[in-house]
């Protein structure tokens, strides 16, 4: 692994007395950390970023597939939770403009945050089958989540039909989807020039209200 790769991260266990749970908290951020900047990770990466040898690794976490399908289930799991808190607990005077905008903005600025972890979700063969599943299953099936936010939506958008409301949802999440997609194409190939489009505050003001407006249609 780079070299250069290493002082980023914190998982440095050379003279270090830590219990199982710490070291195993410690492999899972330090991976965390790996797939925001590396494509296909090995187990070998993980490990030296981490100072300990590879039966450490697999020890704790069975094999490296296991090690990364409970990383981005945390990913997974983090943006399910800020939504619900952000829905849940919107002030009673707050604008429908303000609520969406906030939602939408913490949406956009994750995936853009996250675009080298959500890789793996999409484009990693050896997550790819069980990573769709969990997307599928945790925002677009009748769940908790799902539930939560639909809830929301019909209250703040006042409407009843159901359809009306899934439509609504999706394009909400057309903010996750439409520059997570553009980032990972541009992650994938070999010879890219950087795409910082996404990433520009200008643009995002624009694609955030004009996502706006189609959803308050």
């Amino acid at each position: 692994m780079n070299d250069d790769l290493k002082p980023n991260l914190k998982c440095k266990f050379k003279g270090d007395k830590m219990k199982n749970k710490d070291i195993k908290r410690r492999i899972i951020d330090t991976t965390k950390e790996l797939m925001r900047v590396k494509n296909n990770i090995t187990i070998k990466d993980i490990a030296e970023a981490c100072y300990i040898n590879i039966a450490s690794v697999n020890y704790h976490f069975g094999s490296k597939d296991n090690l990364i399908n409970i990383a981005l289930d945390e990913v997974v799991d983090e943006l399910k939770e800020k939504v619900i808190l952000l829905v849940n607990f919107r002030k009673t005077d707050e604008s429908i403009e303000s609520f969406l905008e906030e939602l939408i903005h913490y949406i956009y600025n994750f995936v853009i945050e996250h675009v080298g972890i959500l890789n793996y979700l999409f484009l990693t063969k050896e997550t790819q089958t069980g990573s769709s599943q969990t997307l599928i299953e945790t925002f677009f099936s009748d769940n908790e989540f799902t539930n939560v936010v639909y809830a929301n939506l019909r209250d703040t958008l006042k409407i009843d039909n159901e359809k009306e409301v899934f439509a609504r949802y999706m394009m909400l999440f057309s903010a996750f989807s439409i520059p997570l997609f553009i980032q990972m194409s541009e992650l994938n190939q070999t010879a890219r020039k950087p795409l910082d489009t996404f990433k520009d505050p200008e643009f995002r003001k624009y694609y955030i209200n004009q996502l706006m407006k189609m959803i308050e249609l």
